[in-house]
């Protein structure tokens, strides 16, 4: 092999590079297929209601399919504002995507404009732009709503372990922001000597967090009794400062201290007596405040292993088969599997109307629909009447045996409404999950035994709650309920 060794002195020269982008990469084949028309008319309702004063006509123009494609692009490769910034000023791949030809005035936007565009855009909006792509999937023919998978997600927030003792110093240092600057932009307004003593209220608050874990519980409560005495003896006065300002004057204020006002007025007082009543009772108050920056956050427990506890938001999400999502209305917090399973029930069974108007000629039926809780077996063989077809079974699926031996038998209590597990499966919810799907298929071979009391094969009877039974039995039941001997 040869050594070749130009360049070696010279120097780069800026110049002009032509790339030939093929019409087979997958973002230009994602390009041509997307309903451009139909996303940007979902945006562009935001977009209105968003402009300063409301005159979206005036001013100057913003992209809407640029932003647009940027916004895609951030979600699908999960990429920073910067990031989007570099890659389509540097990525031709990005450029074409993003309407480089087909857009007047093209230019790569600024990674503050990115920003700006997506926090326009409505929770619901983006709902809606996940829904629809989904629906387009079906209709072009990668997705079958057939086929639905439902599971609940849990979205964590922005902000720190909202522990009381760390969450009162906190509260008081907003507090002192607004008396430093009242202090010094202002006169007579508030008493010379109204001031807050953090360094008192951080010693308290340490004082409270190194208590080693062996420290007797009244020792421990009488110590973060003194901190949140501390702290609500030295907010008082300030509450009633801030509740005292007019509207005139809080809009003289700078953004952060008008802000920092804004959340003592609101949260201080009603923060401070939730606390109070833990003290009391030691019990937390439904509907404490855990975050001061973050209102929508609530505390979620959904027995996951080294996640005991995490404090966000719940939301319900559908698969349809092709791998893609669709996101259900959120009216809570929590959202709660029980609570909203009648809700993704009907949306489920009914043909996944938000897919498209014409459902029965491009859908069909939901013929099979999985959760991953086994409780709902009941809930959706009930359902499954209502909806089915002339003829229909339904069967269990365990999903950590799909390539081994039949799943065993599962009885359930009816006494006591709970659900005995094989020692298989016991071994799997120690490692942390069940791993047990239960699916409900229409239209399969056998016709309904008995409406009264459920379906019945020659292999299997289905009870009326939704649990299947063994029609022969070999040989006797341990205590467990395996079907060992």
């Amino acid at each position: 092999m040869s050594i070749d060794v130009s360049g070696r002195d010279a120097k780069v020269k800026p110049s002009f590079v032509r790339i030939q982008v093929a019409e087979d990469h997958p973002l230009i084949k994602l390009a041509l297929s997307l309903p451009w028309a139909v996303l940007m008319g979902i945006v562009i309702a935001d977009l209105k209601k968003t402009t300063a004063k409301g005159k979206w006509w005036l001013g100057r123009k913003i992209c809407v399919r640029l932003h647009l494609a940027a916004y895609l692009l951030q979600q699908l490769y999960n990429l920073t504002d910067r990031q989007v910034e570099y890659g389509m000023k540097d990525n031709a791949v990005y450029q074409v995507f993003c309407g480089l030809g087909i857009v007047g005035s093209w230019h790569a936007p600024d990674h503050t404009k990115i920003e700006e565009f997506r926090s326009r855009l409505t929770p619901e909006t983006q709902r809606a732009l996940t829904n629809e792509l989904a629906k387009f999937a079906v209709v072009l023919g990668f997705g079958d709503a057939s086929e639905v998978d439902i599971d609940s997600t849990a979205q964590e927030a922005n902000i720190s372990y909202p522990a009381d003792a760390t969450l009162m110093p906190k509260l008081a240092a907003i507090a002192k922001k607004v008396v430093d600057y009242l202090h010094e932009k202002t006169r007579g307004l508030i008493p010379e000597d109204l001031n807050i003593d953090m360094k008192a209220i951080k010693e308290k608050a340490r004082e409270y967090l190194v208590l080693a874990k062996t420290t007797i519980i009244e020792k421990r409560r009488e110590v973060f009794k003194e901190l949140h005495r501390l702290v609500k003896s030295a907010l008082r006065p300030v509450v009633e400062v801030c509740d005292s300002l007019d509207p005139r004057r809080l809009k003289l204020m700078p953004w952060n201290i008008r802000r920092a006002a804004e959340q003592v007025r609101a949260d201080a007082w009603r923060y401070l007596l939730d606390v109070g009543h833990f003290t009391r009772t030691n019990t937390i108050k439904a509907g404490k405040i855990l975050a001061f920056h973050a209102k929508a956050v609530a505390c979620i427990k959904k027995g996951k292993v080294g996640k005991d506890k995490e404090f966000g938001r719940v939301f319900q999400l559908g698969r349809i088969k092709g791998n893609f999502l669709y996101v259900l209305e959120s009216t809570s917090l929590r959202m709660d599997d029980k609570q909203s399973f009648a809700r993704t029930r009907d949306h489920i069974w009914r043909g996944y109307p938000q897919i498209s108007e014409c459902r029965q000629r491009l859908l069909g039926c939901v013929k099979s629909a999985g959760t991953d809780e086994t409780w709902r077996h009941r809930e959706w063989a009930a359902a499954s009447r209502q909806y089915q077809k002339p003829r229909g079974s339904c069967e269990r699926r365990n999903a950590s045996q799909a390539q081994g031996p039949p799943s065993r038998d599962r009885t359930f209590d009816r006494s006591r409404e709970t659900r005995r597990t094989t020692w298989q499966e016991q071994n799997e919810i120690g490692r942390g999950h069940l791993g047990c799907r239960l699916r409900i298929c229409l239209g399969s071979e056998y016709a309904p035994a008995d409406p009264a009391s459920g379906w019945q094969d020659e292999e299997c009877v289905v009870r009326s709650d939704g649990f299947k039974e063994k029609a022969k039995r070999n040989g006797p039941r341990t205590a467990a309920g395996d079907g060992r001997r």
